[in-house]
């Protein structure tokens, strides 16, 4: 379970402009980007915040780690993709192509969660607004015990209409990757060797996700969590299977239109390491729901 100290937050008022100064305590555990990283917990995000910043947004509680604008490697080049295929021969080639070229872009600032939105969370939003509960609870609840378990069985619609209740968005998958593998073109949250005791994964469990945040070895250079395993999480746009050739000529639209909606991070029943790496792409149906499938929220630096 990931814990934030109770933060301090200090106005100061000068020529009638209101200031925010820094909160006094860390955010633990601490992100690598910035071991002064602090936790705010302001009814908005402060103007100026550092890398590793969590902001906790009021409506549902989410806890959101500040990525700060820069660039960072995306993709795998054609000679990473053979080193992993001679290291792993199990494997299969077709699983992994679609992350090529590898290539570094500049993306702006913005907010990403700590964590996938839990089943307690998700329920504050079924109260709130009436949409049908993921089907594996009992009566529009989920089971005692499970609050802190990732909410699962909810489709790329139920994601997207979750973040527009909490004043967010789903992140863009660009915005996923460097989340997750920080600005060093990492294979793993943690670094570039497979661990599988940094995440859940089928050989961590045979029955079903962990309470998130249960696995801090395993953070992103943010201190984001979860981003290996647990559960597959639905990103904003369709999934295109060459999409990063566009990305690296500097475009970053999003596809139009597609078949299916991207998945990022791998989940609880995945054993192959392939799939539980930064770069791993997958796409489903959006209107599809599955028991290893849930989501995170993201928001932009400023509106």
């Amino acid at each position: 379970m990931v814990m934030l100290a109770v933060c301090v937050v200090v106005m100061a008022t000068a020529a009638g402009v209101s200031a925010q100064a820094r909160p006094t305590e860390r955010v633990s555990p601490a992100p690598e980007v910035n071991s002064n990283a602090v936790a705010w917990r302001t009814p908005e995000p402060p103007a100026e915040p550092q890398a590793g910043d969590v902001w906790v947004n009021p409506r549902d509680g989410m806890e959101l780690a500040y990525v700060a604008p820069g660039e960072f490697t995306f993709g795998s080049t054609d000679e990473a993709i053979d080193a992993w295929m001679r290291d792993h021969p199990d494997h299969e080639r077709y699983w992994i192509e679609d992350e090529r070229p590898q290539s570094r872009i500049r993306l702006a600032g913005y907010w990403i969660g700590r964590t996938e939105v839990t089943n307690g969370q998700y329920l504050q939003f079924v109260q709130a607004t009436g949409r049908s509960a993921p089907r594996q609870w009992v009566n529009g609840r989920p089971a005692a015990g499970t609050e802190r378990l990732p909410v699962v069985y909810v489709t790329w619609n139920d994601a997207n209409a979750y973040c527009n209740w909490a004043g967010l968005r789903l992140p863009s998958e660009l915005e996923w990757e460097k989340a997750s593998r920080g600005t060093d073109g990492r294979l793993f949250p943690w670094g570039n060797t497979w661990d599988r005791s940094r995440c859940r994964n089928s050989v961590t469990s045979v029955s079903g996700p962990s309470a998130v945040g249960s696995y801090p070895s395993g953070a992103s250079p943010y201190g984001c969590m979860d981003m290996s395993g647990n559960t597959d999480e639905w990103c904003a746009e369709w999934y295109d299977a060459t999409i990063y050739q566009q990305y690296a000529r500097g475009d970053t639209s999003p596809p139009r239109s597609g078949d299916s909606r991207l998945l990022r991070g791998g989940c609880w029943t995945d054993e192959m390491p392939s799939c539980l790496r930064c770069t791993y792409r997958n796409g489903s149906p959006p209107d599809g729901s599955y028991e290893d499938t849930g989501f995170r929220c993201a928001r932009d630096a400023t509106r």
